[in-house]
C-alpha cells in the first residue's frame, strides 16, 4: 500500500498517511482520519481537564466536595467513592438508538444525564484528597497524572515520584525541586532533561553525576562548577559564594545558567536507550515516531506522555499495560483494543466512543459503565444483538454524520467533536502545550472560561517574604501571600504555605517561592520547546535532523552522531 496525502477537514493543511498507519488503521477496523495529526493532538488534548479544580457539592448526598467540573456543569457529579459504589446504576441511564439522529447528538444527550466522577483516581489513595488523574498515592498534594506518587507536591506528569515538589515529568526520583523531564535522580534541584544525577543542582542533559552545579553535557562527573572541575574543598567553598539558598542568589543563578546553557550543543531528540524514534523524550522506546514522552513503548505513533504500551496510534496520556489503542486519552492499566474512549480503565478492552468505562468489554457509546459489557448508551443487549447493532449504526454514522458550527463533519472513525467536551480550552491540558488567546480559542470552536480572579485579603507579600529558609518561622503557615504576579492570566492571586511544604523547603535549604503554583507551572513549560517538529541543520556536519528544539532555544544542535561523539 501506497503513501496518501490528505487534506486535514480541521486546518485545511496537506499530512501524509503512510502504508504502516493503513496496517494499524485495518487491524482496528477504523478508517483513516480526516485530521492531521496535530490537529488530532490538540482535539484530545482539549478533552482533558488536568488542573482545574473547583469548590462543589456532590449531587448524590451534598457533601462539599473538590470537582474537575465546576457547580454548573449539566450533568450531576458524585464525589469519587461514591461514583465508584454500587449505591448507584449507570444502566438507569440507558437510551434506546435512535437512527433518525446523528450518533454524537445522541452521546451528549447520554452524557448530560450519567453521573460523573469529581476527581479520577486507580488503587488505594492515602492521604492525599487534593490529587486528580492519579494511581495509588500517598500523603501527596496538588499533584496531577501520577502513576505512586508519595509525599511530593505541586508536580505534573510522573511515575515513581517520592518527596519531591514543583516538577514536570519527572520519573523513579527522590527529594527534587523544580525539575523537568529528569529520571532516576536523587536531591536534585533545577535540573532538566536529566539522568541518575544526585545532590547537584542546575544541571541540563546530564547523566551520573553527583556535586554538580550549573553543568551542561557532562557525564560521570564530580565536583563540577559551570562545566569546570574542582577538588571537593574548594568545590563547597565555591559553592556557598554562589548563595544558591537565598531568593536572589537563585534568581541570579537561574538567569546566568539559562545564557550559560545555551553555548553547548544541544542534543536533537533526547532519549535513553531507544530506537528507531522520532519526536522527543524518549526511555526504554523502539519504533516509536511523532511522539513525546515516553517510556517503556514498542511500536507506536502519534503518543504523548505514554509508557508501558504496545502497538498504539493517537493516544495521549497513561498506558500501564496498554495495547491497540487508537484516538483516545486518559487510558491505562491491562487495557486493549479501545478506540475513540477517554478514562477508561483497569482491564478494559474492545470500547468505542466511551467514556469513564473502568472494567467495561465490548460497549459502544456508553458513559459511567463500570464492568459493563455488550451495551449501547448505556442499554444492554445480548451479544449477537450488540455486535449486529453497532454495525448498523457505524453505517448510519457515515450516512448521517454530525456537522458542528464551521461545517466540519463527524462519521464513524473522528473522535469526539470539540462541541460535546465539558471543558473549556483553557481549563485543559491543550493551553499547556498548545497556548492560544480567548480569540484564537473560539476562532477554531473551543469554548473559553474567563478566570475568576478572587478577592484574596492577603496578608503579605511576596516580596517581603524572607531570603532564606532559615529566617521564616513556622507562622508562615497562617500567612496568605499575595502572588508576586497576580496580574498574570495563570495566577490565582495568592498562595499559602502548608506545614509539608515549610518542611520541604527547611530539608532542602530552599527560600520560599514568590508566586504561586500556576505561575510556577507555567514557568517550567515554558523552559521546554513547543511540541513542533521542524527541520534544522546539525551545527556540526550540517546533516539535516528533525526536532523541537528552535534556534532561539538551541543556537547549537547536533544530530546524534555527532553528539555522542563530542559529548559522550
Amino acid at each position: 500500500m501506497n503513501s496518501e496525502v490528505k487534506v486535514c477537514q480541521n486546518c485545511k493543511n496537506n499530512f501524509t498517511i503512510e502504508p504502516d498507519d493503513f496496517s494499524f488503521y485495518e487491524k482496528m477496523k477504523v478508517p483513516p482520519p480526516t485530521w492531521c495529526p496535530e490537529c488530532r493532538l490538540i482535539r484530545r488534548l482539549a478533552s482533558t481537564n488536568e488542573r482545574v479544580l473547583y469548590h462543589r457539592t456532590c449531587d448524590f448526598d451534598g457533601k462539599n466536595i473538590l470537582s474537575m467540573f465546576p457547580k454548573d456543569a449539566p450533568f450531576p457529579v458524585y464525589e469519587t467513592e461514591i461514583w465508584y459504589s454500587d449505591q448507584w446504576d449507570p444502566y438507569d441511564y440507558g437510551m434506546d438508538y435512535d437512527f433518525s439522529r446523528p450518533f454524537f447528538e445522541q452521546f451528549l444527550e447520554l452524557q448530560n444525564k450519567v453521573p460523573r466522577m469529581a476527581l479520577v483516581r486507580q488503587g488505594k489513595s492515602i492521604n492525599s484528597p487534593y490529587v486528580h488523574r492519579v494511581s495509588d498515592p500517598r500523603n501527596s498534594y496538588m499533584v496531577f497524572r501520577a502513576t505512586s506518587p508519595e509525599d511530593s507536591m505541586y508536580s505534573y506528569i510522573s511515575n515513581g515520584m517520592r518527596q519531591c515538589v514543583d516538577c514536570f515529568m519527572v520519573n523513579d526520583s527522590e527529594l527534587c525541586y523544580e525539575c523537568i523531564n529528569c529520571e532516576r535522580c536523587y536531591h536534585l534541584l533545577f535540573g532538566q532533561e536529566s539522568t541518575e544525577c544526585r545532590d547537584s543542582s542546575f544541571l541540563y542533559a546530564c547523566n551520573n553525576c553527583s556535586n554538580c552545579v550549573g553543568c551542561v553535557n557532562l557525564r560521570n562527573k564530580e565536583y563540577c562548577i559551570w562545566n569546570e572541575q574542582y577538588t571537593k574543598e574548594d568545590y563547597f567553598k565555591k559553592i556557598k559564594e554562589l548563595e544558591l539558598n537565598t531568593a536572589s542568589g537563585l534568581t541570579k543563578m537561574e538567569l546566568s545558567f539559562n545564557a550559560f546553557r545555551k553555548k553547548f550543543p544541544q542534543r536533537s531528540t533526547f532519549s535513553l536507550k531507544s530506537n528507531e524514534i522520532s519526536g522527543n523524550w524518549f526511555t526504554n522506546c523502539e519504533n516509536v515516531h511523532n511522539s513525546f514522552g515516553c517510556f517503556n513503548v514498542k511500536d507506536g505513533k502519534y503518543l504523548f506522555a505514554v509508557f508501558n504500551s504496545e502497538d498504539c496510534m493517537d493516544f495521549f496520556e497513561w498506558g500501564n499495560q496498554a495495547e491497540l489503542i487508537y484516538e483516545s486519552e486518559n487510558c491505562g492499566l491491562n487495557i486493549s483494543r479501545i478506540s475513540f474512549s477517554s478514562q477508561c480503565w483497569t482491564g478494559a478492552s474492545d470500547l468505542t466512543y466511551c467514556d469513564s468505562c473502568p472494567g467495561a468489554h465490548h460497549c459502544f457509546g456508553c458513559i459511567g459503565l463500570k464492568k459493563g459489557e455488550y451495551s449501547i448508551l448505556n442499554k444492554r443487549y445480548s451479544k449477537e444483538e450488540y455486535e449486529l447493532l453497532v454495525e448498523k449504526i457505524k453505517q448510519q454514522m457515515n450516512k448521517l454524520p454530525y456537522r458542528n458550527s464551521r461545517g466540519i463533519e463527524y462519521r464513524f472513525g473522528e473522535h469526539f467533536p470539540n462541541e460535546i467536551c465539558p471543558f473549556a480550552y483553557n481549563e485543559t491540558a491543550a493551553v499547556d502545550f498548545f497556548p492560544l488567546t480567548k480569540e484564537e480559542a473560539i476562532a477554531k470552536g473551543f469554548r473559553w472560561k474567563d478566570r475568576e480572579k478572587r478577592n484574596y485579603t492577603t496578608t503579605i507579600e511576596a516580596k517581603n517574604l524572607p531570603e532564606t529558609i532559615a529566617e521564616v518561622p513556622d507562622s508562615i503557615v497562617n500567612e496568605i501571600i499575595s502572588c508576586e504576579e497576580k496580574d498574570s492570566p495563570y495566577s490565582v492571586g495568592a498562595f499559602k504555605i502548608a506545614s509539608d511544604e515549610l518542611s520541604f523547603y527547611r530539608k532542602m535549604d530552599l527560600p520560599l517561592p514568590h508566586v504561586c503554583f500556576d505561575v510556577r507551572h507555567t514557568r517550567r513549560l515554558s523552559k521546554r520547546p513547543q511540541i513542533q517538529i521542524q527541520k534544522r541543520n546539525c551545527s556540526n556536519c550540517n546533516k539535516v535532523v528533525e526536532t523541537l528544539y528552535t534556534e532561539t532555544f538551541a543556537p547549537i544542535l547536533y544530530c546524534e552522531e555527532c553528539y555522542q561523539q563530542e559529548v559522550i
